[in-house]
């Protein structure tokens, strides 16, 4: 990322198991297990950013620290936000092995994040059929 790093999302990036990632490097990083991808953007334009990421380590503490958590400015890397089919920022990309399985966008209340992030997981995977 070149784009300047506010406080809140570097405190995030200091914290142990959080990853800056890029286009290049975050097929590997999402490979195995569940994973978020924090998609910031420019803190002027979208000051939400900062809240999400003050937000984010409190949920993965509520989910067990289940997740690995890769950040990834979109606006100094729009291959990956355009592979991921993320329009707004912040969000939120909810992966299991590798697999998308819903984006959140923007802050949202404590009790729905809960709700929702428990659905993305609840849901069945999709396998395709073998042809």
């Amino acid at each position: 990322m070149t784009a300047a790093l506010t406080k809140a999302v570097q405190r995030l990036l200091d914290r142990p198991g959080i990853a800056q990632l890029s286009h290049d490097t975050v097929d590997e990083f999402i490979a195995k297990g569940d994973s978020i991808l924090f998609f910031t953007g420019n803190a002027v334009r979208y000051p939400e950013i900062d809240d999400v990421a003050t937000i984010l380590p409190e949920l993965l503490a509520a989910f067990g620290n289940r997740f690995k958590v890769g950040v990834i400015n979109p606006d100094t890397d729009r291959a990956a936000a355009k592979h991921f089919k993320v329009d707004i920022r912040p969000s939120l990309v909810f992966l299991r092995d590798g697999q998308q399985l819903g984006v959140l966008p923007r802050v949202r209340d404590w009790a729905i994040y809960l709700d929702e992030i428990s659905a993305l997981y609840a849901a069945p995977q999709h396998i395709p059929e073998a042809v």
